[in-house]
């Protein structure tokens, strides 16, 4: 039997990859968020209200700053 505990990988604590790869792998899980929540607000059986609106007009652009930033730093 192993008793062993599972390596989790973390990109975070993972000192030996460079930087602009944890910042990537950190920004592309923000996008990936940002994705979700325009998902959620975005629907058709929404009703629109302010509230609502106004956090699809935030994510969106926070949606379009984060994926200029990843490609500026993959480039």
């Amino acid at each position: 039997m192993n008793d062993k505990v599972p390596y989790e990988f973390d990109v975070t604590t993972a000192i030996h990859l460079p930087m602009s790869e944890r910042v990537l792998d950190k920004l592309a899980d923000i996008l990936y968020a940002t994705d979700e929540i325009l998902g959620m607000v975005q629907t058709p059986e929404r009703l629109p209200d302010a509230s609502m609106t106004s956090v699809e007009m935030s994510m969106q652009r926070v949606y379009e700053q984060v994926n200029e930033l990843m490609k500026q730093l993959s480039d």
